[in-house]
């Protein structure tokens, strides 16, 4: 999961707010839609209370975000979405894959690749007595790099520190790999056959996968449906005949029953099936934010706090553990109510710090690498 943004500053460029179905054709999106910010926000923040919810147990937020980890396949649905978009909208220019890629590594690989020297490096020479520590929750620590940690170790989330957030990552640098070759060589009827033919084996591969114990959570053939829900997506709008408010009413009625039977199969511990439901209501509340006529809705995820949050998300996605960890040592037996708002202020300190000295000024580089107006139009959205 990758959480990406590219804006120059929030308070100063806060845009209008978008009246819903403003736009009913991919070319007429605006540079920047506020309400997927908003989404991306949302899916951090669940992320990290369920992620840090079992730190100080007596405030029973572990019962409360149990359900937490399902913002990663809210960040699925939107890559999916983001990232097929760009591809479709810039399939016939020669420079297709250079720039892709190109943008693809200044966006994810800088603090990336800063977090693995941090904790493979620097924290066993800064604090010996964690090497070993990280070296059997982590190993092999050469995968990391590779983004291959999701297939070669044992349990990938529960690697030390950030590495156990990195997993998502890998998930999608592999798509990365392989999406952009069928949707520059593939016909837009047949992509839409092959993501939804993937969305419905996904479970029935997953039933097979799990009789032969892997573990689902982290492995890239069990969490493809988000990323195939979003091309859909994007597919979706791009169609000639596309009208948004037609599916309006039905985004709502499968959001409405997608999610108690995501929360039901959960609580049945029937991960085969989990991950299909909670990437359709994923889809389906990704869709409802773009086109969905209810002001407060639309309020809610364009406030200017979750929209900053979707800005930051990459950097507090990747960085919201260290606070954590260090405070496991440091602040043994303080009082939770006011050691854990310090903690988040902190996850935010580090990720808008990695924001503005070490992400933005990466992104300047991507000017280098454009393919077309359209394709700056679609990566302002998605990077």
């Amino acid at each position: 999961m990758k959480p990406d943004r590219k804006c120059e500053t929030v308070g100063a460029r806060i845009a209008p707010r978008l009246e819903a179905a403003s736009w009913g054709r991919a070319k007429d999106m605006p540079k920047r839609i506020l309400q997927l910010d908003g989404v991306r926000g949302l899916a951090i923040l669940v992320v990290m209370l369920h992620n840090e919810s079992t730190v100080y147990p007596g405030l029973h937020l572990e019962n409360i975000f149990a359900n937490g980890w399902m913002g990663v396949d809210l960040f699925f649905v939107l890559s999916g979405f983001l990232i097929t978009g760009i591809l479709l909208d810039t399939r016939d220019d020669e420079r297709y894959f250079t720039a892709f890629y190109s943008r693809r590594c200044l966006r994810i690989w800088p603090l990336y690749f800063g977090v693995l020297l941090f904790m493979l490096t620097l924290v066993p020479l800064i604090h010996p007595v964690d090497r070993q520590s990280i070296l059997e929750r982590s190993s092999p620590v050469w995968s990391y790099p590779l983004f291959l940690q999701n297939f070669f170790v044992s349990r990938p989330e529960a690697a030390a520190g950030p590495l156990g957030v990195t997993w998502s990552l890998a998930i999608e640098e592999q798509f990365y790999l392989v999406w952009p070759l069928f949707v520059r060589y593939v016909s837009r009827a047949w992509l839409r056959s092959i993501a939804i033919a993937v969305i419905c084996v996904s479970p029935v591969l997953r039933l097979f996968l799990n009789h032969y114990h892997f573990d689902l959570y982290s492995n890239t053939f069990s969490r493809l449906d988000g990323l195939m829900a979003g091309a859909v997506l994007a597919l979706l709008v791009r169609d000639s005949n596309f009208t948004p408010i037609r599916y309006v009413r039905f985004a709502w009625l499968v959001f409405l029953i997608s999610v108690p039977l995501t929360f039901t199969a959960e609580h049945m511990n029937a991960r085969w099936i989990v991950f299909s439901l909670s990437a359709v209501a994923s889809a389906s509340f990704v869709y409802l934010a773009l086109f969905a006529r209810q002001r407060r809705l639309r309020a809610a995820l364009t406030n200017r706090f979750l929209v900053y949050t979707g800005t930051i998300s990459y950097g507090l996605y990747l960085l919201h553990k260290i606070p954590f960890d260090v405070a496991k040592e440091t602040l043994v037996g303080s009082p939770p109510l006011l050691v854990v708002p310090l903690l988040f202020g902190l996850c935010y300190g580090l990720a808008s710090a990695s924001w503005h000295v070490l992400e933005r000024p990466m992104l300047r580089f991507k000017q280098r690498f454009e393919v077309s107006q359209r394709d700056l139009e679609a990566s302002a959205i998605s990077s």
